[in-house]
């Protein structure tokens, strides 16, 4: 049984405001997880131990508390204009830039070579009891496991999602004193290489399924903590060259990366900079988002333009202090876009609701919606006043206002209120195309199963050449009329099928096999070419790399390391980029 599965009893809501589908999906809360197939879960706690399915490794004292600070000191000395970068500059007059995926332990993006930051935080687990029923777990303030109760156990995964992972010798790191037992998820495919004192070796296959990660005992007064597990053949290099090299290779020829997934910044509760993930934490798949510093680090090493979304509740000195980090660690050759949130028009995330309510509480409008509108507007002006404070000026920074590529009036709005566009360089929108009356009507799930490939591609291609260009246009010239820059935040096809169903399997099969046809190549060629023609600048894909499924197809690559021959709408964007050089 793998942690995926256990996962996806997590609560997705999905909402249709006006004409633009959204999917809001968070995990449930681990202690109300629901197994579904706790027979196989706790017959791999039964397994004995044997040299091919699970291996205990008692910890013991390896290195002080401080060797944790240097290794993440280390990380941030290199995270300047002098840190280890992509050295063709493949970016450099690219067009385009792309979303990244959310960071968590079954993500197909498996950004860093140090596999645990990208672990689920821990499961309390105890003898005897269900999974994710050990009670409360004393945890630090990083993450780590404080102390244990008699019977207690502490679970989390590692190469969770699907068996595309990296083979071979992986090496766990760890200080401190205890008792950790590593399983395969199969029960086979792990074997022991070495074992000494704070590292240990084991050579990984794809019969593994992934890894379950119990940490059985800890001496509360050394625990157990700065746990790694290494991907093969970079143990000497992954303190100053943390990312995957497959990854990197994936976003080479972006110029902009957008951390809106890594950021977590759809509901988030991130008020203070003091309850921010910082490098020193447990794992980087957690509800505050990815260290600030690992974003930067990533956008120094790519040399490629970070976007930045600030969450929906933090306090000026959030601002402040996220700002000073930018300017002192971000390579002074790029600019950060700077957003507030994400999609504050979208009612499907709860930080819609949010300005809603702060604007009504001002008393902004008379209209709610009107209220939450102009509030978003002069939240984001702040923001940017801030970031002009600290980083002396607008040099360094592109200033991102955004709105709904189908609503220019709210766009308007947003610009207008109080002179905003005055502060602003930039008018984002997400011009997606889904052929939506038709492939995404619930209620005509009969009639597309029974449509051919071609016959969903045209209906695609009639979208993309009547309202999604109409959009591309009509927001075009409202960023013209303000003397700002139209920019996509996110953007391409956006087929789903959770909404038909017993006709979902069939149709995510269809949906599937369109965004491989090599058709779907040519559409977002077309779709590219009329959004340059529009006046329109940097386009932001969504996303980088995720695997299928009834939720969308969004991924431009299915998983790291697919041959970009198999995958049309990633050969699309390179050639897009190679035929469009942007003048710097």
């Amino acid at each position: 049984m793998k942690l995926t599965s256990l996962y996806n009893n997590g609560i997705s809501s999905v909402v249709l405001i006006g004409t633009l589908l959204q999917i809001n999906a968070t995990l449930a809360d681990p202690s109300k997880f629901v197994p579904q197939a706790m027979a196989d879960l706790a017959s791999i706690d039964r397994v004995s131990t044997s040299a091919n399915s699970s291996v205990s490794v008692t910890a013991q004292t390896v290195a002080p508390v401080p060797s944790i600070a240097a290794n993440v000191a280390t990380m941030i000395a290199g995270s300047g204009a002098g840190s280890a970068r992509t050295s063709s500059k493949e970016n450099a007059r690219s067009p385009l830039g792309i979303n990244l995926a959310g960071v968590t332990s079954y993500s197909a993006e498996r950004p860093f070579v140090d596999v645990f930051k990208t672990t689920h935080p821990w499961f309390s687990n105890a003898e005897g009891k269900s999974w994710a029923q050990g009670g409360d777990l004393a945890l630090t303030a990083e993450g780590w496991v404080a102390s244990l109760r008699p019977g207690q156990y502490a679970t989390t995964g590692v190469l969770d999602g699907d068996q595309r992972y990296p083979t071979g010798n992986y090496t766990l790191l760890y200080d401190g004193q205890g008792k950790i037992e590593i399983r395969a998820m199969s029960n086979k495919g792990l074997t022991t290489v070495s074992e000494a004192p704070g590292r240990s070796v084991f050579k990984v296959t794809t019969e593994t399924e992934g890894l379950f990660v119990h940490l059985r005992e800890t001496n509360p007064a050394n625990p157990v903590r700065n746990i790694r597990f290494i991907m093969p053949g970079h143990e000497k290099t992954y303190q100053t060259q943390p990312f995957n090299p497959q990854f990197l290779k994936a976003l080479s020829r972006f110029k902009s990366i957008r951390f809106m997934d890594w950021q977590k910044a759809n509901g988030s509760k991130l008020a203070n900079w003091s309850d921010r993930t910082t490098p020193l934490s447990a794992t980087q798949a957690v509800e505050n988002g990815v260290a600030l510093e690992h974003m930067i680090q990533l956008a120094n090493t790519l040399q490629a333009d970070p976007w930045f979304t600030i969450p929906i509740r933090a306090s000026d000195d959030f601002v402040r202090q996220f700002a000073t980090l930018v300017r002192d660690k971000l390579d002074p050759s790029l600019k950060a876009h700077i957003e507030y949130s994400n999609e504050v028009w979208n009612f499907g995330f709860e930080q819609a609701g949010y300005v809603r309510d702060q604007g009504v509480r001002l008393g902004l409008d008379r209209d709610q919606y009107l209220a939450g509108t102009k509030y978003y507007s002069q939240r984001s002006v702040e923001i940017f006043k801030i970031f002009e404070t600290v980083m002396g000026g607008t040099s360094r920074i592109d200033r991102v206002l955004a709105g709904q590529s189908v609503n220019t009036w709210s766009g308007n709005e947003i610009l207008a209120w109080k002179d905003a566009y005055k502060h602003a360089d930039t008018y984002a929108i997400a011009p997606y195309f889904d052929g939506r009356e038709t492939l995404l009507n619930g209620e005509k799930g009969a009639q597309i199963a029974q449509m051919s490939e071609d016959q969903v591609l045209d209906i695609l291609q009639a979208d993309i050449r009547g309202k999604i260009k109409d959009d591309m246009v009509s927001n075009a010239k409202l960023a013209r009329k303000y003397g700002i820059q139209l920019k996509a935040y996110e953007g391409g096809q956006q087929l789903t099928s959770f909404q038909f169903g017993g006709y979902e399997p069939q149709i995510t099969k269809l949906y599937t096999n369109v965004n491989r046809n090599p058709r779907m190549g040519d559409l977002y060629t077309e779709y590219l070419n009329n959004w340059k023609a529009s006046g329109g600048g940097l386009f932001s894909h969504y996303n980088d790399i995720a695997p299928p499924n009834k939720y969308g197809v969004w991924g431009v690559l299915e998983y790291l390391g697919q041959d970009p021959k198999t995958a049309p709408k990633y050969q699309a964007l390179i050639r897009y980029i190679d035929a469009n050089p942007t003048s710097k």
